[in-house]
C-alpha cells in the first residue's frame, strides 16, 4: 500500500534463523501471525504503525481491513468523518462522532428507527453499489450529498434499490434544510428524552419551560444535562464540546475507548438518578460513583480517566486541551486557549500562520501513535524537553528541525522560588 494509507507493507526477512532453511524460517516465523483481515498466515507487518497485531498476507487485505485500521495506525493525515461513517458501515453500528452525525444526517435522524435506516442507506451505496467513501465526501463538502444519492441510485433497477431508498425519498430533510420536515425540532426531541430522564418519567414540561428553567442551573448541571442529552441518544462528546474533556473522553486513546466509555456512562445512568450524577459530577467523584455502581468491574480499562476525573469539572493538564485543539473541528475551538499557547509552542509562531499549522500537524501526529502517551508530552512540557520527546515519537524532516527546535522552546522548567 502506498504511505498515504497505512505505510508500505513491509515484507519480512525471508531468513530469520541461521539454523533454518529460508523456506522453514519463513514457514515457521509467518505462522506466529495472522491476517488482520482474514486470519490467514500473514507475512507482511503495517510500516504505519507499531501495533505488533497489524500484520496481513497480502495488499488487499491490508486495504479491506484499512477501515477499521485507520482509528489505530499513524495515517499521516486527519481522520476525516467520511472514515468514521465508513466505519459505521463496515461494523453497521451508528456512527458517534457529532461532527460526523451533523455532516451526514445522523443527528437529524433523531429516532432509532430513522438512523437504522440512514445508515442503510449509505450501506447500500458503499457496500452494494460501490462508490467510495471518497466520492462520498465530495459529495457532502460540495453540498451535493442528496442530489448524487438520488442520481446514484437511479441508475439501478428499481427492485434492486431494497426498503431504505424509499425511506429516504420521503426523508430527504434530514440532509437537505431546505426540503419540509416534521415540525418537532431533533434537538428539541434529545432535550426532552434526557428531561424526562431528570424528572424521573414522564412529564408536562414544554420545550420553553424547560430552557427557562435550565437557564438558572449552574454550568455544571447543565453539563450533566448535555451529558445524559448525548448518551441517551446513543452519542458521546466530541472534541468539539468542553463535556469531551470535562466527562473524560479526552482520555480514550481511539474511537473505540470512547465507546467503552461512552456504554460505561450509559450503564451508569440507567443505575442512578440524575442528581447523583450531578453531584458526582460536581464533586469530582464519578470514579467513586462508577466504582459504586460497579461499572468498571469488567477487564476493560482507560489508562488516564482516573487522572482527568479527579480534577473534573474545573482542574485540567493544558495537554488535553492541546489534545482539544489539534482533534476539535467547529469553529469554537479552533484557537489553542492561553495555556496552551505558553507551554507547547505556540506563542513562538509569530513568523507566519505556516509555522501554527506545522505545529498543530505535528501534535497531531502524536496524538495518533498508538505509543504516544499525552501523559508524558505534558511531562516533557514542564521539563522543557518538548522537542526531545518529539524527536524520538516522530522522524523529523530535516527541513523542519531547526524551526521546531525553535518552536518547541517553553518557559520551562520553571526556576525554583
Amino acid at each position: 500500500m502506498c504511505g498515504k494509507m497505512c505505510g508500505r507493507t513491509q515484507a519480512i526477512p525471508s531468513f530469520l534463523n541461521s539454523e533454518l532453511p529460508p523456506q522453514a524460517a519463513r514457514s515457521h516465523y509467518t505462522m506466529n501471525h495472522d491476517c488482520n483481515n482474514c486470519g490467514n498466515p500473514a507475512s507482511k507487518r503495517c510500516s504505519g504503525c507499531t501495533l505488533s497485531t497489524a500484520w496481513y498476507c497480502s495488499g488487499s487485505c491490508q486495504r479491506h481491513d484499512w477501515v477499521e485500521h485507520i482509528f489505530q495506525c499513524n495515517p499521516r493525515r486527519n481522520i476525516t468523518t467520511t472514515d468514521h461513517l465508513a466505519l459505521a458501515v463496515r461494523t453497521n453500528l451508528f456512527p458517534e462522532d457529532l461532527q460526523t452525525c451533523k455532516d451526514f444526517g445522523f443527528a437529524k435522524a433523531f429516532s432509532v428507527e430513522n438512523r437504522s435506516k440512514l445508515l442503510g442507506v449509505y450501506i447500500g451505496l458503499i457496500e452494494r453499489i460501490g462508490v467510495s467513501p471518497k466520492t462520498i465526501r465530495q459529495w457532502q463538502q460540495h453540498g451535493s450529498l442528496v442530489e448524487n444519492i438520488k442520481a446514484t441510485f437511479s441508475t439501478i433497477p428499481e427492485r434492486s434499490r431494497g426498503g431504505y431508498y424509499p425511506w429516504f425519498l420521503d426523508n430527504q430533510w434530514i440532509l437537505d434544510s431546505s426540503v419540509p420536515g416534521p415540525t418537532e425540532d431533533p434537538v428539541d426531541a434529545m432535550m426532552m428524552r434526557s428531561w424526562r430522564y431528570y424528572r424521573g418519567g414522564a412529564n408536562r414540561d414544554t420545550i420553553e419551560e424547560i430552557k427557562a428553567e435550565m437557564s438558572n442551573w449552574p454550568e455544571e448541571k447543565q453539563a450533566s444535562h448535555l451529558l445524559c442529552n448525548l448518551i441517551l441518544s446513543q452519542l458521546h462528546p466530541s472534541p468539539d464540546l468542553i463535556t469531551w474533556i470535562t466527562f473524560g473522553f479526552c482520555a480514550c486513546r481511539d474511537e473505540a475507548e470512547e465507546k467503552i466509555l461512552a456504554r460505561w456512562y450509559t450503564t451508569l445512568i440507567g443505575q442512578c438518578t440524575f442528581e447523583e450524577l450531578y453531584h458526582a459530577y460536581d464533586s469530582s467523584s464519578l470514579i467513586a460513583l462508577f466504582d459504586s455502581k460497579g461499572v468498571r468491574a469488567g477487564t476493560e480499562t482507560i489508562v488516564h480517566l482516573e487522572e482527568v476525573l479527579k480534577g473534573s469539572p474545573r482542574e485540567f493538564k493544558s495537554v488535553w486541551y492541546l489534545k482539544q485543539f489539534v482533534m476539535a473541528q467547529g469553529e469554537e475551538y479552533s484557537k489553542p486557549i492561553p495555556s496552551v499557547i505558553v507551554d507547547y509552542g505556540f506563542m513562538n509562531c509569530y513568523k507566519s500562520e505556516e509555522e501554527t499549522t506545522l505545529l498543530k500537524d505535528l501534535y497531531s501526529q502524536i496524538f495518533s501513535l498508538p505509543r504516544a502517551d499525552p501523559v508524558q508530552l505534558h511531562e516533557a512540557c514542564i521539563q522543557g524537553k518538548l522537542y526531545d520527546l518529539v524527536s524520538r515519537l516522530l522522524k523529523l524532516k530535516k527541513k523542519d528541525q531547526k524551526v521546531l527546535k525553535r518552536l518547541l522552546k517553553n518557559p520551562y522548567p520553571l526556576p525554583d522560588l
